[in-house]
């Protein structure tokens, strides 16, 4: 199913960009800045520089995460946490006043399925709170044939399943009507705000729209490695459909 259907009107908004206009989010669940990897942040220089930034528009706490792919992201439990003890250390120093969690983005194939099937450690979010979350992603282009399998196996773990960015996945922009069935599942969505400002397509932000008026949204992240992404995010901040998510229930503010 294509999105014809969802096209709409976009009103402009006069709502500041000031971190008092954004209080409202104060935990970024998904950024992509931890330093020394394969796919975050360059240096510890950069990891604070983005810090800086997230802090100045209100954010609190941020969910550091990596990805974790077998062949590609050679990340592991052990060399993910030394990365953000390192830069929780240099917070410290600099008296930089946000908080640091660390976490994971498990792509769904069948390495994933041994490492939840070997009991292995995971890189979870949620830490006191009464749920924890797994962060995963998948294929662009098409669902993974594991996908129900990595569902139930996290629940039976006592995990939430969590998807990251869902409005990117090109078989859900497709098929809107799938994400319901994951929903009645047990998985939580994770939106970026990068769709709501059109990036990286306009299916991704007609998505995302799609499932802020659906109600299917309980958490949202920045996902920013770089300082480029900065103003389409606070873009996104100035439009109506993030003042509707804002207001739809999130789940963020509950990891203070």
């Amino acid at each position: 199913m294509h999105f014809g259907f969802l096209t709409r009107s976009r009103t402009k908004t006069a709502k500041s960009d000031s971190p008092a206009a954004a209080s409202e989010l104060r935990v970024d669940v998904h950024a992509q800045l931890l330093p020394g990897s394969q796919d975050g942040a360059d240096s510890v220089e950069h990891s604070i520089s983005l810090l800086r930034e997230l802090s100045a528009l209100g954010f609190r706490k941020v969910i550091a995460t990596l990805h974790i792919m077998d062949g590609f992201y050679q990340n592991t439990h052990d060399s993910i946490f030394a990365a953000a003890t390192l830069l929780k250390y240099e917070l410290q120093k600099l008296k930089i006043n946000i908080d640091i969690d660390v976490a994971a983005e498990y792509f769904v194939d069948i390495n994933l399925l041994r490492i939840l099937y070997s009991k292995t450690e995971l890189l979870t979010f949620g830490q006191g709170t009464t749920e924890k979350y797994l962060l995963f992603d998948t294929s662009l282009v098409k669902r993974p044939f594991e996908l129900d399998k990595v569902i139930t196996a996290l629940q039976e773990r006592n995990l939430v399943p969590v998807m990251a960015h869902p409005e990117q996945y090109i078989y859900l922009q497709k098929n809107p009507e799938a994400l319901r069935d994951l929903h009645y599942q047990g998985v939580k969505f994770q939106l970026n705000l990068l769709s709501l400002s059109g990036q990286p397509s306009r299916e991704a932000r007609n998505l995302a729209e799609w499932m802020i008026d659906q109600r299917l949204v309980s958490f949202v992240g920045t996902d920013i490695y770089h300082e480029t992404q900065l103003p389409a995010i606070k873009q996104a901040r100035k439009l109506p459909y993030y003042q509707k998510v804002i207001d739809g229930g999130l789940l963020n503010n509950t990891l203070i």
